[in-house]
């Protein structure tokens, strides 16, 4: 550490922070476009040229300049105020002033610094440079180049973090663009990170685009359930829809990055949901309520409790709580309990796992606290033998479409309309991940909370633990299932790896349950600072 001066401030700073890190310490907001902390010093905005004491009358680029041991750093001189004008004047001669119709309006870094630093009207008196507008740069991201205002960003994110240098600058003076190289589209599996870093409205993402202005929108800090890394994120949503995922910064499991294909995982949140209880399966299928769907389901159960051939299958795409609810369910009904979810899919050596489900591993801690030997689901005959079923989400029985067409009794506490919840008994709607309380371990043993993040569920959704808790009642045994926080003790309570942690004790960035650490990493996935 060193002790540094900022406006008469004195502040201690890391020996390793430019001028903006060092102000930001001591409170005072240096403002700046292209400086990202992750990414390459590009030094060319110059909106972030302050004045040191031992250059009077000199501006420096405060992205660029290290402290060191006294150095007065001062941000409030005429020459300083002078140049923050000065530039963000040019930064508007050519820019389109088309903030009402712009999907970044109300987060944009151009708008907010024109309203703190120039606020005054342009002086120029004659057309504006035309460039391309709605240039399709690939299946994720669309660029406006005439809002660019040439931070570079973008392409040096995915030169040095993306590592697939599919972006680069092209022309000369103010006729520059950035670009994709001729053939090859922005098809990177983390391009929608370069939506998230362009301080204007230049790149924008096309799942999100013109769909809501974000002033409208909720943000709750949750976790993406796209793969069992548990990026962080903050989902989006107003009533019972949500709108987009954003990562949410957390250094020991993304960073502050997070791969398309979890960023557009929210889908299955919006569409093809399960709203309403109902029985019967085909044309026989009935809305009829939580109550009535209930008492069906016990009559179904109730004859069955005990016998050789009843299997409970839980989704690693359930919570913490929701697998506590399932395997309290099979325990009373002496069924099977088998694991599934959906398939192995595409990984790679930073963020993305091949595990496609949140919480294998919490499903699997569960079952250990449970004292019940879990099945793999995913084999071809992990179905053989069982007659009766009770599905806690159905995702990964696709994989076993015609047994589930032959089950005598088939129960689905499902989210999504699919084939198999058209071949069920009884079904009985479940809230989303983004819909409920509860929390999921990532693949490397990292336990993380999620927080909803819509004001409204949709029709008649439960959490999946709520519908266990209300078969448990209507079969006469022991419901302790009565909130979140209670599935959640329903383990504490059972497991050493949980013991004395409550729901609501979960910190913000997560715990990691030390003994379950694996002991081989891919090679750029971040990881626990004791590792």
């Amino acid at each position: 550490m060193v002790n540094v001066e900022v406006d008469g401030v004195a502040v201690q700073a890391d020996s390793r922070d430019n001028l903006i890190e060092a102000a930001r310490r001591a409170g005072v907001s240096i403002p700046y476009f292209c400086y990202h902390p992750r990414l390459a010093i590009a030094a060319q905005c110059r909106l972030c040229l302050v004045e040191t004491a031992d250059a009077p009358g000199r501006l420096v680029a405060g992205c660029q300049v290290k402290v060191r041991e006294g150095l007065k750093i001062i941000t409030t001189t005429p020459a300083v105020k002078d140049n923050q004008r000065g530039v963000m004047e040019f930064h508007l001669l050519n820019h389109p002033v088309d903030c009402s119709i712009c999907d970044q309006s109300g987060e944009c870094k151009l708008q907010d610094y024109y309203m703190e630093l120039d606020h005054q009207p342009s002086r120029l008196r004659t057309y504006k440079l035309n460039k391309p507008k709605r240039e399709e740069f690939g299946p994720t991201v669309v660029y406006d180049a005439e809002r660019c205002i040439m931070c570079t960003r973008c392409v040096r994110f995915m030169d040095e973090v993306a590592q697939e240098p599919q972006l680069a600058v092209v022309n000369r003076g103010d006729h520059s663009l950035i670009a994709t190289f001729p053939g090859q589209p922005l098809d990177s599996a983390y391009a929608g990170n370069t939506v998230d870093i362009c301080p204007v409205g230049a790149l924008l993402n096309r799942d999100f685009r013109f769909q809501s202005r974000v002033w409208f929108v909720n943000k709750s800090p949750t976790v993406c359930t796209g793969c069992s890394n548990g990026c962080n994120v903050y989902a989006e949503g107003r009533g019972n829809q949500l709108y987009r995922l954003l990562p949410r910064r957390n250094e020991e499991v993304n960073q502050v990055w997070m791969c398309d294909e979890g960023r557009l995982s929210y889908h299955a949140h919006n569409d093809a949901r399960v709203e309403w209880a109902r029985t019967g399966k085909g044309d026989a299928r009935a809305d009829v309520g939580p109550q009535l769907a209930i008492e069906a389901a016990q009559k179904l159960l109730a004859p069955l409790a005990g016998k050789p051939n009843v299997g409970v299958w839980i989704s690693a795409q359930c919570t913490m709580e929701e697998a506590s609810g399932a395997l309290l369910l099979a325990k009373e009904l002496g069924a099977k309990a088998l694991l599934g979810g959906k398939p192995r899919g595409n990984h790679d050596d930073f963020l993305i796992r091949g595990d496609k489900n949140p919480n294998s591993n919490g499903v699997e801690l569960a079952a250990k606290a449970f004292g019940v030997t879990l099945v793999d689901g995913w084999g071809d005959n992990a179905l053989s033998g069982i007659g009766a079923l009770v599905a806690f989400r159905t995702d990964g029985l696709e994989l076993h479409a015609a047994q589930v067409e032959r089950l005598e009794v088939f129960i689905a506490l499902a989210q999504n309309e699919n084939a198999q919840t058209a071949q069920a008994h009884v079904v009985l709607p479940v809230s989303s991940a983004y819909e409920q309380d509860g929390s999921f371990l990532n693949w490397y043993g990292r336990l993380q909370r999620l927080h909803p993040a819509t004001s409204q569920g949709k029709g008649e959704a439960l959490a999946a633990w709520g519908w266990a808790n209300k078969l448990l009642a209507a079969l006469g045994k022991t419901a302790p299932l009565t909130s979140a926080t209670a599935a959640f003790a329903q383990l504490s309570e059972r497991t050493p790896d949980l013991l004395g942690l409550s729901l609501d004790a979960i910190p913000d960035e997560g715990q990691v349950l030390a003994g379950l650490l694996p002991k081989e990493w891919p090679a750029r996935a971040p990881r626990p600072a004791a590792q």
